[in-house]
């Protein structure tokens, strides 16, 4: 059975809330992701590609606008077995596996593009930690080439910058602060993974983004409002 306070209780206690016009508690959301969504040697259902050559820059210039609409296209990435030169698997997400542009992990740079849903509309702040491995790194910077940044938000790339990683060890990067690079809706994250070898190639990833909403204030009131609670 339930029960409720006398309404001599209630009253004051609503009173007080809005003399002092709190703050409703701020609601957070957790956005996750990873490679690798499907059984080895199938399509990834949530990952695409542009795909270029291997041991070669994907674009001799900057990504631009189409190039990430590209990446976002119809060419499904590939769920493929570890090398055994890599890590088999991520300590900070044992569910995460390792993708390619195909099912051979035949050599190419690539820029994958995974969608995602925000469903907070006024964020207040916004925070990714992102670890993966890749062969042979996310970005140019290591190699040579003009896209020296390896993970991007609706096309615009994070910072501080993520350009390096190993085949063979997990490398971490956040917390970052990517508030401005959301939005209520869809979204995408791309990631770059370089070829450099001409012998196999692939990445492996998981991200975290956690949302906090905009604090909604109480409406406040004067005294006279509380106590017209009491006639």
């Amino acid at each position: 059975m339930f029960s409720f306070a006398p309404r001599s209780f209630r009253q004051p206690l609503l009173a007080l809330g809005l003399l002092a016009g709190l703050a409703l508690p701020a609601a957070a959301e957790l956005v996750s992701l990873r490679s690798g969504n499907a059984a080895i040697g199938n399509a990834d259902p949530q990952i695409s590609a542009l795909v270029g050559l291997g041991a070669t820059p994907l674009s001799a210039s900057l990504f631009t606008a189409a190039d990430f609409a590209a990446a976002c296209g119809p060419r499904s990435a590939v769920v493929i077995a570890p090398h055994p030169a890599w890590l088999p698997q991520l300590a900070c997400d044992p569910q995460a596996q390792w993708i390619g542009t195909d099912a051979v992990a035949t050599p190419a740079s690539a820029l994958y593009c995974q969608p995602f849903d925000v469903q907070t509309c006024c964020i207040e702040s916004a925070v990714m930690t992102f670890c993966w491995a890749g062969d042979d790194a996310l970005g140019d910077g290591i190699y040579g080439g003009p896209n020296l940044d390896g993970v991007y938000i609706n096309g615009v790339a994070v910072t501080p910058s993520i350009n390096t990683g190993s085949y063979a060890t997990q490398t971490t990067a956040g917390p970052i602060d990517v508030t401005a690079l959301l939005h209520c809706g869809s979204n995408q994250l791309q990631v770059y993974n370089r070829d450099a070898a001409i012998l196999v190639s692939g990445v492996i990833y998981s991200v975290t983004i956690d949302i906090t909403e905009c604090s909604v204030p109480t409406e406040s009131t004067n005294f006279s409002s509380v106590k017209s609670l009491y006639r």
